[in-house]
């Protein structure tokens, strides 16, 4: 090779080393003189959370909830939802503070109009969300209180615990749902309701329409007869003026028997007992109830 190049060669790679040099230099003086020295105890909290990053603890992720734990004493030990009561007593053991109350909850979807049950009253052609169809009239669906099964709840579940069901409404996995609660503000319908994850009884339905209205959109629909909350010995049923509201504190109090009255009075079985499915009443006796 000529001289030459290999002079050029040989200064640009001396003029490539002393530049590296200098920016390595200012790389490190810069951390040293920007450093900002991490609590070892927000380390240690967030270790001990499940990394879901879900926001139910009103935080913007693990990190930001664990800095807050530590670093503040209005903030509760027993925030992460997900981690549920073993995550709650380590992050109260690890600031020393108060473990409080620890609710294991899930989500249960306050609706069974499926397909084969809920009439549709049109063709929905738009944007495939439920939040789009609901801006059209209500939805497609003749029931403007159930579920559109479009799957906003799904795509936002982080745990992989709703999926859409053969019968077009989603399906909520109690073993995978953590209660994070995303999915609550993502259904417009808002039929996502919080139930501790030890209940008897669930409601599913939300209807609030005369009873002619809701026998003509859903075959399982609630008709607010409200027989339930007249012979709940528990007073465990309310009506609040609207639809019927559950108090799963007072059911699981008063014993093993609660939940046995009111299931069995129910016509449709909308309110039924975990794992039972709601049925469609006979086309007569609809017929005499929507009558009387």
């Amino acid at each position: 090779m000529d001289s030459s190049l290999w002079s050029v060669a040989l200064w640009g790679l001396a003029v490539f080393t002393l530049l590296g040099l200098l920016f390595g230099f200012a790389l490190a003086a810069a951390a040293i003189r920007f450093h900002v020295a991490v609590n070892p105890l927000v380390e240690r909290v967030r270790s001990s959370l499940p990394s879901a990053n879900c926001g139910a603890c009103g935080f913007a992720g693990c990190q930001a909830y664990a800095e807050a734990v530590v670093g503040r004493t209005d903030v509760a030990p027993n925030l992460c939802t997900p981690g549920r009561r073993p995550v709650a007593t380590s992050v109260a053991e690890l600031t020393g503070k108060q473990l409080g109350s620890v609710v294991d909850r899930i989500v249960v979807l306050r609706c069974h109009g499926t397909s084969a049950y809920a009439r549709e009253e049109a063709e929905y052609a738009g944007i495939p969300t439920c939040a789009a169809a609901s801006l059209i009239f209500g939805g497609p669906k003749a029931c403007k209180n159930g579920c559109l099964g479009l799957g906003d709840c799904v795509r936002v579940c982080p745990f992989d615990a709703l999926r859409l069901g053969p019968d077009g409404i989603p399906v909520v996995d109690t073993e995978a749902c953590t209660g994070c609660g995303l999915c609550v503000p993502a259904c417009p319908k808002d039929l996502f309701a919080f139930y501790p994850r030890v209940h008897r009884i669930e409601l599913s339905c939300v209807a609030r329409d005369k009873q002619s209205v809701v026998r003509a959109s859903c075959m399982v629909g609630c008709t607010l007869c409200r027989k339930c909350v007249a012979k709940c010995p528990a007073e465990a049923i309310t009506w609040d003026g609207r639809t019927i509201v559950i108090d799963h504190e007072k059911c699981m109090a008063y014993g093993p028997s609660c939940g046995e009255v009111c299931v069995d009075i129910c016509p449709s079985t909308i309110l039924h007992r975990v794992g039972q499915a709601p049925r469609p009443e006979p086309v007569e006796a609809v017929a005499e109830e929507v009558r009387t």
